[in-house]
């Protein structure tokens, strides 16, 4: 009669060591002591949370998140990193605004039900406009108020807004939509719906994501 070893097809130590891709095994293993294994992008992946629910893996689907100098660019608007963020670092940016319509925006190519979401805190302008494009040109976005913690006008097409305070004066800043993305965009404005107003001024942003789903 074969014994429970012969008969599992997976057996593991009682603390076993990992690494993304593999996990230490007794059986079955390759040369390294390890089981192989794929689980796809962190998309595909899914966990029991600590209520014990099953949640979907997150990825960030934005390149060089916060470097604003690597691979978003700019219309109009000065970088300046150095400045305190929300969480204690000193890696958030100071972004000044030259005039009407300068924004700071990244190139994307992704689709279906996302948020966009960054961080950003009042600086002599208390707004932002957090906007994307999708693949027909057609924009859409949300103005949020860095100085009270609203949401101001709201462009059609959006399915949700959010705005939370964060701590160190900053917000998160979150829209989400149905779309096939081209870019995704931020912009320091000087009021609700304030995009095409003139005048120069600033606001500091930290950690800009994008993900799939809600």
């Amino acid at each position: 009669m074969a014994n429970l070893y012969d008969k599992a097809s997976l057996v593991l130590p009682t603390s076993p060591a990992y690494k993304d891709g593999a996990i230490q095994a007794y059986k079955p293993l390759t040369s390294e002591g390890t089981f192989d294994f794929s689980r796809g992008s962190n998309l595909a992946a899914t966990r029991v949370n600590a209520d014990g629910l099953i949640e979907k893996g997150r990825e960030n689907l934005l390149l060089q998140s916060n470097n604003l100098n690597a691979t978003w660019y700019n219309s109009g608007s000065a970088l300046t990193l150095g400045q305190e963020g929300y969480d204690g670092t000193n890696d958030a940016w100071l972004v000044s605004r030259g005039g009407a319509y300068n924004y700071v925006a990244q190139d994307v190519s992704t689709s279906g039900v996302q948020s966009y979401s960054i961080y950003a805190k009042a600086g002599s302008f208390d707004w932002i406009y957090v906007r994307v494009q999708n693949s027909s040109l057609a924009y859409r976005g949300a103005y949020f108020d860095l100085s009270g913690g609203s949401v101001g006008a709201v462009d059609s097409q959006i399915i949700d807004t959010k705005i939370e305070s964060v701590g160190n004066e900053y917000y998160r800043c979150t829209i989400l939509f149905n779309e096939t993305l081209n870019r995704v965009l931020f912009y320091p404005v000087p009021s609700n719906n304030g995009v095409g107003a003139g005048g120069s001024g600033t606001i500091y942003i930290q950690d800009a994501q994008l993900e799939q789903g809600l």
